[in-house]
């Protein structure tokens, strides 16, 4: 209060925006100080006046007293007024309408006004450094205010937002726990009519791959689970019905696309650094958010670091993990890894036409609905349409055209197990090699195949690759080698 007090009795309440322009401290802070304000303030009173005067003096209508940095201070008289100039006025400078004057008493004045103006300046800097060494002396009392007015603004900001939205008191427990029931993302849902949802994590179930379709919220569910765990830790309120949060040590995120070309950095060794620096630093007590890992480089590429990364979480790290993917591949992890479960956001689709219904459900999805998004997006609706027939080929393994302008059309096959385009004879002659080795025979030498390749040839012809996870296939793949060898 002391030190409160002093700086209201010290410092003008509108002080000027520089240290040494005068008007920086109060009128009775000092004596000295005052005796140079009040002397100052005369000969303003004097300038103020001399205008009326000289206009009573001389009968003129057209003067006045102005003052700039070139001319200092002067009289002003309008050209048709000159005449009645006296001896005593000195011709400072001629202007298209007026002349500027000054005289000995005018400037006698401002001689007076500028020692007074410097004085000033001099002592109320060196008053204001007496002050401030004054202050500091003080510092730790008012950095002990600041700290609490801050956390005090915090607080209230946190209070007055969390009674406004319908806001809930998290039980924040030292365990390890995370349960959300009607979470909301708090930006999101003051511009739009929000959808609610669940999260869960809990024995069994500490690493939540999510899947659905493009731009159907999964980013947005998985940052409203880390936001809510946030603000429930330091302290606030939090957007959900109800919220159960254990302590984590750190909530790590991968998530957006940024590249760094500058530092010869691209998106995908961006991606991949902060990959890198959560997978070293996240711990059993951490939460790791991971948007889209091995999107940005070839898709059997981006798979199989995707998978392997989450396989490190799960079996390593042991983080709360919430992996937005569309890898599809991914979902099959839940069945082989004991703390790996899968969950979607839904889409309605109907005649064609797809609808988000922004809601989290348990289980897997395999539609991404991309080339809806492009639709929406306002792709041209030949390239829409085309991207619609493409997708139906590929996935039916089908032959594509590949159409050009000039040219007739080019019928191309996507080969699933090479990842490359081949041609359609090539195609054809893979299937009558396999046609042959099915009959029995050797497709350059006539050989009979021995009966126990040939039950493998059998297991390996009523295998669904489509259909079969990742993990099961390369299990059998390993037993028919094991077969073959023996």
């Amino acid at each position: 209060s002391e030190v409160r007090a002093d700086l209201d009795a010290a410092l003008a309440e509108d002080p000027p925006k520089t240290l040494r322009e005068g008007g920086l401290l109060c009128e009775g802070y000092d004596d000295d100080l005052d005796d140079l304000i009040a002397e100052h303030r005369e000969h303003q009173s004097w300038l103020e006046g001399l205008a009326a005067r000289e206009k009573d003096r001389l009968g003129v209508t057209h003067l006045q007293v102005d003052r700039n940095k070139t001319d200092g201070y002067y009289l002003q008289l309008g050209n048709s007024e000159t005449d009645a100039a006296p001896e005593a006025y000195r011709e400072v400078k001629t202007l298209k309408n007026s002349t500027r004057y000054t005289t000995e008493e005018l400037a006698d004045r401002e001689r007076r006004i500028l020692r007074v103006e410097e004085e000033r300046a001099d002592v109320e800097y060196r008053l204001f450094c007496e002050l401030r060494d004054w202050v500091g002396e003080h510092a730790g009392v008012l950095q002990r205010v600041g700290r609490a007015l801050a956390e005090l603004d915090a607080l209230a900001s946190l209070a007055e937002h969390a009674a406004a939205n319908r806001w809930t008191r998290p039980d924040l427990v030292d365990g390890d726990d995370l349960r959300i029931e009607g979470g909301r993302h708090p930006v999101v849902e003051q511009t739009t009519e929000f959808v609610p949802n669940d999260a869960a994590f809990g024995d069994g179930r500490r690493f939540l791959v999510v899947t659905g379709p493009n731009m159907s919220g999964k980013s947005t569910y998985m940052r409203q689970v880390a936001l809510i765990v946030l603000l429930a830790q330091v302290g606030s309120f939090v957007p959900a019905d109800d919220a159960r949060v254990g302590l984590v040590d750190g909530i790590y995120t991968r998530v957006g696309a940024l590249d760094e070309l500058a530092q010869g950095r691209s998106t995908f060794m961006v991606e991949m650094q902060e990959l890198s620096r959560i997978l070293h630093a996240a711990t059993d007590r951490s939460l790791v958010i991971l948007d889209e890992v091995g999107r940005g480089t070839a898709t059997y590429d981006g798979i199989s670091i995707a998978w392997a990364a989450t396989e490190y979480l799960h079996n390593e790290v042991r983080a709360k993990t919430l992996f937005a993917t569309h890898y599809h591949e991914l979902t099959a992890l839940a069945d082989h890894l004991e703390d790996v479960a899968n969950v979607h956001v839904a889409a309605a689709e109907r005649d064609g036409d797809v609808t988000f219904l922004r809601t989290v459900r348990e289980g897997a999805t395999d539609r991404s609905y991309g080339v809806h998004v492009a639709d929406l997006a306002g792709v041209p609706a030949p390239v829409v349409e085309r991207s619609r027939d493409v997708l139906d080929r590929l996935r039916e393994e089908k032959a594509v055209e590949a159409r050009g302008s000039a040219s007739e059309p080019v019928q191309a096959v996507f080969d699933l197990e090479s990842g490359e385009f081949a041609s359609p004879n090539s195609h054809e002659e893979r299937d009558s090699s396999a046609d042959v080795a099915s009959d029995g025979g050797d497709a350059e030498s006539g050989e009979t195949i021995p009966p126990d390749v040939e039950a493998v040839l059998d297991d390996l012809r009523d295998v669904n690759v489509n259909e079969t996870p990742p993990v099961e296939l390369l299990s059998r793949v390993r037993e028919w080698q094991q077969r073959l060898d023996d």
